[in-house]
């Protein structure tokens, strides 16, 4: 069982430290929303959910599919910005970045392992 108020912790510990965040959106398994926080108004948390879910399931067939492994992390540039997927057999994590986040992926990417690690220690 994961501690919502630890997730809470953890994604404003790491939206903080990472000013190109713009989101970060944490669900289980099954799609159900377990803490979201985004700075852009009108974004509904449950869409992002189901669909980083179905994203991360998919991809997951593929990688297996291809004798690639486990699934890390599926990563998503678009027009306007980013959205990273991360996901456990327990939780998924979208994180989403603005397009300033450009230079810094890496970092992004980093950080956002370290906050899923926190949330399932």
């Amino acid at each position: 069982m994961v501690d919502k108020g630890k997730i809470e912790q953890v994604v404003a510990d790491t939206m903080a430290a990472n000013e190109n965040l713009e989101g970060i959106v944490v669900c289980n398994a099954k799609g159900e929303v377990l803490f979201g926080h985004t700075i852009a108004a009108g974004v509904k948390h449950t869409d992002v959910a189901s669909l980083a879910v179905k994203i991360a399931a998919n991809s997951s067939q593929l990688a297996g599919g291809l004798d690639k492994g486990g699934l890390k992390e599926v990563s998503i540039a678009a027009d306007n910005g980013f959205i990273v997927v991360l996901g456990d057999v327990r939780i998924v994590l979208a994180g989403i970045a603005g397009e300033g986040a450009r230079e810094s992926m890496g970092l992004i990417r980093m950080a956002l392992k370290r906050a899923l690690l926190k949330m399932l220690e």
